[in-house]
């Protein structure tokens, strides 16, 4: 017991301690820069360094007390018991609002050791302000912790439980091991660009030097929050039994839209890089992606809306309020500030909207226009209930107004590289835009003629009711389906087909100035040009991440009753013969299979080739105190490339051998997978770093230090006195 209370006395003192070394670090870094003091400098570094070390420290302490099973700890004895695997257990981890603050403070110590370490010879002038401002967002999750929500809490007993309340069910999938990390890890790593950004914006250093140290961890933070975005819907997909892979939850809502804006700043970056273009655009994006990630923690805390993702309403809505208001002054100051000074004053201005910088512009837009309704629909509620009468948006309102602008961004995303820069003529159009035009026409009109996914009759269904409806209203009650279907497949085939261009081009390229294989020349054309090639990828995965996207608004959905064993039903092309109930059971959970065999059914209506067993099931948990989901519903399907079938078991009675499911056919879902997993491949490429001549760089480094010559760009701890602007 000594040794227990030893461990939670330890990891306190690390949290209160890490507030005292986090101060002293800001006020080191901020005072060593002022008096140009590089004794002090070196100090708040080395500070950042051991408050890094610590929050791991720390971390690792709170880990070992979930495996250990330590419910003397409050928060390990409601978020785990001893019927939980171990990955679970690690998972309980960022289970909880205390736990997730402590996973913050994580990430963000290893943030800021990274980036002290990789400027060690380089940025020295912004450096410590950077410093500071990791440090000052350290020690308001610190301070949290400490005053709110502390992981290392006790009990006032000295009787400890034998037994944790356990984490909720609805939790305990594979993907919630991955979906909360990622998203706070997006969240955290886009710290690094904000603080960069201030640093910029303290020492006028508005060039695009502070944009090319933090494209790496822009991406990063941007890498995140996909990655968890993809692992959230596949959560819903497979453990919430509708069907579907995202409902515009209020959280889900707060997750996605600093994506939409980081996404915006890394396609409107390479304008400032490129042109010395949209300086103010782009800090400001970077600004408001980190307003929107506090603001989507603060979402998860506040309780100011209803979600099963979001945590116990407490106290600690009203410190995130408190921050984002001192953000949002801060940031509109600071812009407003160097904007007034000419700081900020771009080299020049787009030309015309019918360029690669036009479109990138309008790419922008329209996903700040996304990040609007986003927002509006996520607070709408609470703002109606407040102002006039409460109204709920819900997902058929956010699919009415999102879905447009999903499509604008697809084909946008397939015009971008295409055009060149400054301006488009018409003869480049004809000679770049043309025959993709044409391929993703004839591509569209193919699947339209063979009445895939009964498209005809979606689009055949289209109504838009001019003059019954309120104009407002319209967008609303307009049945659209079938031609967002056809707009979605011909932006999939003219994004598929330039980005495909591009790579058999350079391929052919490049198998003439080497002599290289065609093959050859295409596998290695990627690690050419790694951001290039990385971003195509990213786009590959994209375009088949939308088709997986048509084909939920094409699904098919039966309700199914079967009242005897033997009973057969078709969805789509599948044939499913009920086969009875059966019970299971485990160390975690009761278990009822309806149990189902699938067969192929042709045009014909003739039962064809066996697909296999399909098993939809209901679990009652066992915990010690489930208090949400004690009952799930655990779906089951078959993947073809066509489609799945995906069954969810609604009711049954195990004596009587009756069941009812719900059966979907999901169209194109495996695109799903594919479109994430280039997705990621993408990111890879664009963040493998180019070799370096390892040898040949560590001599030179021997010889400055040998000669007593400062690296290019540092500064000598100690000498430093002249005072920098």
């Amino acid at each position: 017991m000594n040794g227990t209370l030893t461990t939670h006395s330890i990891g306190s003192f690390l949290l209160h301690a890490g507030i005292v070394v986090g101060a002293f670090a800001a006020l080191a870094s901020i005072v060593g820069r002022w008096r140009s003091d590089g004794r002090l400098m070196l100090a708040g570094e080395r500070a950042g360094y051991a408050l890094s070390g610590m929050m791991i420290t720390a971390s690792l302490l709170l880990v070992n007390a979930f495996v250990t099973h330590d419910y003397a700890n409050k928060y390990v004895q409601r978020y785990s018991d001893n019927n939980m695997p171990w990955y679970y257990l690690i998972a309980s981890f960022w289970g909880g609002q205390a736990g997730s603050l402590m996973f913050w403070s994580f990430v963000l110590g290893i943030c800021t050791a990274i980036v002290i370490w990789q400027n060690r010879e380089k940025n020295r002038d912004i450096l410590p302000t950077v410093i500071a401002v990791l440090m000052i967002v350290q020690i308001f999750f610190l301070s949290l912790m400490v005053l709110e929500a502390n992981p290392f809490a006790t009990f006032r007993i000295t009787e400890t439980a034998t037994n944790g309340r356990g984490l909720e069910p609805l939790l305990q999938n594979p993907a919630m091991t991955f979906h909360p990390p990622s998203i706070l890890s997006g969240y955290v790593w886009w710290t690094v660009p904000f603080a960069f950004a201030v640093a910029a914006l303290v020492h006028k250093r508005l060039d695009d030097g502070w944009i090319r140290t933090t494209r790496g961890y822009a991406v990063v933070s941007w890498a995140f929050l996909s990655i968890g975005n993809l692992f959230g819907g596949m959560w819903a997909y497979q453990e919430l039994g509708w069907g579907g892979f995202w409902g515009w939850d209020p959280v889900e809502n707060a997750s996605l839209m600093p994506w939409f804006t980081a996404t915006a700043y890394l396609h409107s970056v390479m304008i400032q890089e490129r042109r010395g273009m949209l300086k103010v655009w782009n800090i400001a994006l970077v600004m408001v992606t980190y307003f929107l990630t506090v603001f989507g923690t603060f979402l998860t805390r506040s309780g100011l809306i209803d979600s099963v993702h979001t945590f116990a309403q407490s106290d600690i809505g009203g410190y995130f309020m408190v921050a984002l208001t001192v953000l949002a002054v801060g940031m509109i100051g600071g812009v407003v500030w160097r904007v007034r000074d000419g700081s900020l004053k771009s080299d020049g201005r787009v030309a015309s909207l019918f360029s690669r910088e036009g479109v990138f512009l309008l790419n922008n837009l329209v996903l700040l226009g996304c990040v609007g309704v986003v927002m509006f629909g996520t607070l709408g509620e609470k703002i109606s209930a407040y102002f006039w009468q409460e109204t709920k948006y819900t997902a058929p309102w956010f699919n009415t107004w999102m879905v447009p602008g999903g499509l604008a961004l697809l084909v946008l995303m397939g015009i971008g590289p295409l055009i060149p820069w400054r301006k488009t003529t018409w003869k480049s159009f004809r000679a770049n835009l043309l025959v993709p035009l044409v391929v993703a026409a004839l591509g569209t009109a193919a699947i339209y003629f063979t009445d895939a996914y009964h498209l005809k009759e979606h689009v055949a269904a289209t109504n838009v009711p001019f003059g019954e409806v309120p104009l407002g209203r319209l967008p609303l009650v307009a049945e659209l389906k079938g031609v967002y279907a056809l707009i979605g497949f011909f932006g999939v085939f003219f994004v598929m087909y330039t980005l495909i261009v591009e790579f058999v081009a350079g391929a052919r390229v490049r198998a003439r100035s080497t002599g290289e294989s065609y093959f050859r020349a295409l596998g290695r054309l990627p690690l050419k040009n790694k951001r290039r090639y990385g971003g195509y990828l990213t786009h590959l995965g994209f375009g088949a991440l939308f088709l997986g996207f048509i084909g939920t608004g094409l699904k098919t959905e039966v309700d199914m009753v079967f009242n005897a064993v033997g009973e057969s039903r078709v969805v789509e092309d599948t044939q499913l013969t009920f086969k009875g109930i059966e019970r299971t059971e485990n160390r975690e959970y009761i278990q009822w299979d309806a149990v189902f065999d699938a067969h192929v059914v042709d045009a014909d209506g003739q039962v064809g080739a066996y697909l296999g067993e399909l098993r939809p099931a209901r679990r009652n948990y066992t915990g010690a105190n489930v208090r949400m989901s004690r009952v799930t519903t655990e779906k089951d399907e078959i993947m073809r490339p066509t489609g799945n079938v995906y069954l969810a078991l609604i009711s049954f009675r195990p004596g009587f051998n009756t069941a009812e499911i719900m059966a979907h056919f999901n169209p194109m879902i495996i695109w799903m997978y594919i479109g994430g997993g280039l997705l990621l491949l993408g990111v890879v490429f664009a963040l493998w770093p180019e070799p370096q001549p390892y040898p040949v760089f560590a001599a030179a480094r021997r010889r400055r230090r040998k000669s007593g010559e400062a690296p290019a760009g540092a500064e000598q701890p100690g000498l430093a006195r002249q005072r920098v602007d």
